[in-house]
């Protein structure tokens, strides 16, 4: 299994525990929106991953603007559900 991959998977139970109602946003809340940070983070690596073995790159574009914009309520919900399905479409999908 590619780095990619691994790096996708991660990213994607990240974002499935943040789209969850009311977990996701307890976890965000009571890190001071660090989580969103964190999540940000993950992306740029996965999107840099993806750019060196030319992946697919939305499921971490996608995720680096839900990141960015998941502090807005239901806002952040519906983005982080919508990057979870392009990741999880990526993983099984495509052979990274």
């Amino acid at each position: 299994m590619s780095n990619l991959r691994v790096a996708k998977i991660i990213a994607l139970i990240f974002q499935v525990i943040l789209a969850i109602p009311i977990l996701g946003g307890t976890i965000v809340l009571s890190t001071g929106y660090g989580a969103l940070g964190l999540g940000f983070i993950i992306h740029v690596v996965v999107f840099v991953l993806a750019l060196k073995s030319n992946g697919a790159k939305l499921g971490s574009i996608f995720g680096m603007v839900t990141n960015l914009i998941a502090w807005i309520p239901f806002v952040g919900w519906a983005f982080h559900t919508i990057t979870a399905v392009i990741y999880a479409l990526e993983v099984l999908t495509r052979k990274e």
